[in-house]
């Protein structure tokens, strides 16, 4: 694989149809993410060029460190929208970044839990994936969906399909699919930073201006296999990577949104169709 940045941006201080689960191993012995707090959590992005076998563009990353002003939270929609059209309801302040949730069936609604807030918007469900992001206690943690236990001290969860990386190795089995397409994950190193994920071929770029990225129907057909994006978020950073202790798929294809803003700059990679539910990271909000 081949990996240039293209670009660092650095805002410190401040699909419809039900797809089929991920045949992955189900290792149990997690390793533990060290969360280590800053003084003030950051928010980095960088735009990198990646060249592997059978696919040729980007992955554009939104890094944000651990800290005590460091804000994780799942945003939920009545029906599948925009990325940007869900987070604007949250009114975020800036800087942020937000990615786009998990799947949803046919009829609109969400496979799997969307917890927001301490209240549970769509309940658990095995259909939903076998992995589960939760924040308990401000700390955000990927989990196997069979251990999660409901708790009020998880105030926001948000279930998809399904665990890519888990103590720094993946979890794809060489009998997975091999079917291409446009990628988004959410993924924590062992220092506990929060690394939102979308990666794309070129072909499935439609329209690109400075700060928007429009995907195209391509976005279904080009891109990494899941194997693929699995090893890209599992390796080092020296190697192009972001060092992926745990690391889950989220609804990638056509929902494949990306969107950070700040004062000092802004990028969104906008979905061919749209998505149920964000992930937002906002950074020294009160």
């Amino acid at each position: 694989m081949t990996l240039a940045v293209l670009a660092i941006f650095v805002f410190a201080r401040c699909t419809p149809s039900p797809p089929t689960p991920l045949d992955t191993e189900d290792p149990r012995d997690t390793e533990v993410v060290e969360q280590v707090h800053h003084e003030e959590a950051s928010l980095t992005l960088s735009v990198r060029r990646v060249e592997q076998p059978g696919w040729s563009g980007r992955a554009v990353v939104a890094t944000v460190t651990a800290g005590p002003r460091r804000h994780v939270r799942v945003v939920p929609a009545p029906r599948p929208a925009p990325l940007a059209e869900i987070i604007a309801s949250d009114s975020p302040p800036q800087p942020f970044a937000a990615i786009n949730g998990g799947f949803y069936e046919t009829d609109g609604t969400p496979m799997g839990l969307v917890r927001a807030g301490g209240h549970d918007a769509h309940a658990a469900d095995p259909r939903g994936g076998s992995g589960i992001l939760v924040v308990e206690r401000g700390l955000p943690r990927i989990v196997y969906a069979d251990d999660y236990e409901p708790s009020a001290s998880i105030t926001d969860g948000l279930q998809s399909i399904d665990r890519l990386v888990d103590s720094g190795a993946s979890l794809v089995s060489p009998r997975a699919s091999r079917r291409r397409a446009a990628r988004s994950a959410v993924a924590l190193d062992r220092h506990g930073a929060l690394h939102l994920v979308v990666a794309f071929d070129d072909r499935a770029v439609g329209r690109e201006t400075e700060s928007r990225i429009e995907l195209a129907e391509d976005a279904t057909r080009t891109g990494p296999t899941i194997a693929q994006m699995a090893e890209l978020l599992m390796r080092a950073p020296a190697d192009g990577g972001v060092g992926a202790v745990q690391a889950l798929g989220l609804d990638g294809g056509f929902s494949t949104s990306l969107l950070v803003k700040s004062a000092s700059g802004s990028l969104s990679v906008v979905a061919f169709h749209a998505t149920i539910n964000g992930l937002l990271v906002s950074v020294n909000d009160e």
